[in-house]
C-alpha cells in the first residue's frame, strides 16, 4: 500500500515539476532570457521528469491492478494521463529527428528552387544557394539532398500545376492560402509572381523563411513551387516539409 501511494504521489510531483520546467523553457526562450540551446537543455530536463512521472504512474497502475486496491487513484490517473499528454510533443520531436531527412532547407523543386529576394536582404544567410548536391545519409546510403527529397516526398516534388488556372489566379490563391495558414507575409510581388513569408515554431519560436514562386505551365496552366528554410540553419526535424504539405493542403482545399 505504501509503495502504491508513494508511486502515485511521486508521479504527480514529477509531472508538476516537468510541466513547470517546460513552461519555463518556452517562456525564457520567447522572452530572450535563455538562448535556444539553454531552452533546449531545460526542455530535456523537463522531458526527463515527464518520463519519470510516466514510469511511476505505470508502477502505481501495476500495483493497483495487482492488489485490486485504489490508494492514490486520483493522483495516479492524473499523473498517467498528464504524462502521456506532456510527453507527446518532445518524444515526437525526437522521433522525427531520427526519421526525417537531416536537412534544414526543403523545396518542391530541388533542381531549380525558388530564390529569396526580399528575405535575402533582411537575412543575408538566405541568399545562399540551395545545396541540392550536398550528400546526406538516407536509408543507410549517401545520397544528394535533391535525390532524398524526391524519394522521401514524391507528392511534394512533382509539379503542382493548377488545371485551367492562370498564373495570376494561382498567385492570389496562394496568397490566400498563406494568410489562412497564419504565416507572416514579408513581401508579395504580383509582377514577379512571388510571395515571401515567415513562420515560427510553436514552442521556441524558431523562424523559417518561406518563398513561393508561380510560373506559367503550358498554355493556360500554372506551376507553384515553394521553399522553406530554417533561419538558424539547424536541422528542422521535418518541420519545413510539413509546412510545404500544409500549404498545398490549404491551396487545394
Amino acid at each position: 500500500m505504501r509503495l502504491q501511494l508513494f508511486a502515485a504521489r511521486g508521479a504527480l510531483a514529477c509531472l508538476a515539476a516537468g510541466v513547470l520546467a517546460g513552461i519555463g523553457a518556452v517562456a525564457c526562450v520567447r522572452l530572450g532570457t535563455f538562448t535556444d540551446k539553454g531552452g533546449s537543455t531545460l526542455m530535456t530536463m523537463a522531458t526527463g521528469l515527464g518520463l519519470a512521472a510516466l514510469a511511476l504512474a505505470l508502477l502505481w497502475l501495476k500495483s493497483a491492478l495487482t492488489r485490486n486496491a485504489g490508494e492514490g487513484k486520483r493522483m495516479g490517473l492524473v499523473a498517467l494521463t498528464g504524462s502521456l499528454i506532456f510527453l507527446y510533443h518532445p518524444l515526437s520531436y525526437v522521433y522525427y529527428g531520427f526519421t526525417a531527412l537531416p536537412i534544414h532547407d526543403a523545396t518542391t523543386d530541388p533542381e531549380d528552387p525558388p530564390q529569396f529576394v526580399a528575405l535575402a536582404k533582411i537575412e543575408p544567410a538566405n541568399g545562399r544557394v540551395f545545396e541540392a548536391q550536398r550528400k546526406i545519409t538516407y536509408k543507410g546510403e549517401q545520397v544528394t539532398i535533391a535525390y532524398a527529397l524526391h524519394e522521401k516526398y514524391p507528392t511534394l516534388t512533382k509539379p503542382h500545376a493548377g488545371l485551367l488556372v492562370s498564373p495570376q489566379k494561382a498567385y492570389w490563391r496562394a496568397y490566400s492560402a498563406v494568410q489562412k495558414l497564419g504565416w507572416t507575409i514579408v513581401d508579395a510581388s504580383e509582377k514577379d509572381l512571388r510571395i515571401e513569408a515567415t513562420d515560427k515554431s510553436l514552442w521556441f519560436g524558431r523562424i523559417s523563411d518561406i518563398v513561393i514562386r508561380v510560373r506559367q505551365a503550358g498554355t493556360i496552366g500554372s506551376r507553384i513551387d515553394l521553399r522553406a528554410e530554417s533561419r538558424d540553419g539547424a536541422l528542422d526535424h521535418g518541420r519545413n516539409a510539413a509546412r510545404l504539405k500544409a500549404f498545398f493542403t490549404q491551396f487545394h482545399f
